[in-house]
């Protein structure tokens, strides 16, 4: 397999192992880049629709970006979208992963799991379409990092795609918040001075985010450790101690 994914404009060339020269090579091409609240890896939630409060768009890109290619979308609710891994996309594959719904450290086979390790990193998130602005889609309650190429959209079809009966060999129920998020007095204070249209809900996509404990599920409890990740252009310090977490700072990002 041959990607390049410097910039999320280039094109994705595929040489699949089968020998049928029809199929033997062809090109995907990002029709589009999320621009995300997530800043990194660290915080994203685990499966889309659980943080619902945290908000994307979705630009698309030339040639793609036609009002023609999006007529109709509007009379959908929820969105498929087809999306590559591409800060997973140099490392290598893997096998077997262990699932955090696992604790952790019970491992299972690739293809049992949405591990971003795959042969091709390409994912698969549903999200709430909010509203179509031009050639941009808002999208809400989305597990996507900024920045994240976008290879398809495609509605999402009730009858078609929910399916009465199924069955999952692990995650078979959401999972509920584990974490009371608390705020110390500078953090409220500073989140009410930095709460924007650009950075909108800042306080409940920040108690939403951490309710769902973001740290490894393997990871032991230590009250004394700083955590911090990064949502829009801020920087988010908290502390965790048992399923309590407080977060302590909230800073535009180079500031300190």
């Amino acid at each position: 397999m041959n990607m390049r994914i410097d910039n999320p404009r280039s094109l994705f060339h595929i040489a699949p192992a089968m020998q049928d020269p029809l199929v033997s090579q062809f090109t995907l091409k990002a029709i589009g880049t999320i621009h995300s609240c997530y800043g990194e890896k660290f915080g994203i939630p685990r499966q889309p629709g659980l943080v619902k409060s945290a908000t994307a768009k979705l630009e698309l890109l030339p040639p793609f970006n036609t009002p023609d290619a999006l007529r109709g979308l509007d009379g959908f609710s929820h969105l498929w979208i087809v999306f590559l891994f591409h800060q997973s996309a140099h490392n290598p594959w893997k096998a077997t992963v262990r699932p955090p719904r696992l604790g952790g450290n019970e491992r299972v086979g690739v293809f049992a799991s949405r591990s971003n390790f795959r042969p091709n990193p390409i994912g698969l998130s549903v999200v709430e379409l909010l509203g179509v602005d031009g050639t941009e889609l808002r999208l809400g309650g989305g597990d996507f990092l900024d920045g994240t190429p976008v290879l398809d959209i495609k509605p999402y079809i009730p009858y078609a795609d929910r399916i009465p009966g199924a069955t999952s060999a692990f995650a078979d129920s959401p999972p509920e918040p584990v974490n009371t998020v608390g705020f110390s007095e500078a953090a409220g204070r500073a989140i009410e001075t930095l709460e924007s249209e650009q950075r909108p809900a800042l306080r409940q996509l920040i108690a939403d985010m951490l309710a769902y404990n973001p740290r490894p599920a393997y990871q032991s409890d230590d009250p004394n450790r700083t955590f911090g990740t990064r949502i829009f252009d801020l920087d988010i310090k908290w502390s965790q101690s048992g399923n309590t977490v407080t977060v302590l700072k909230v800073v535009e990002v180079g500031t300190e």
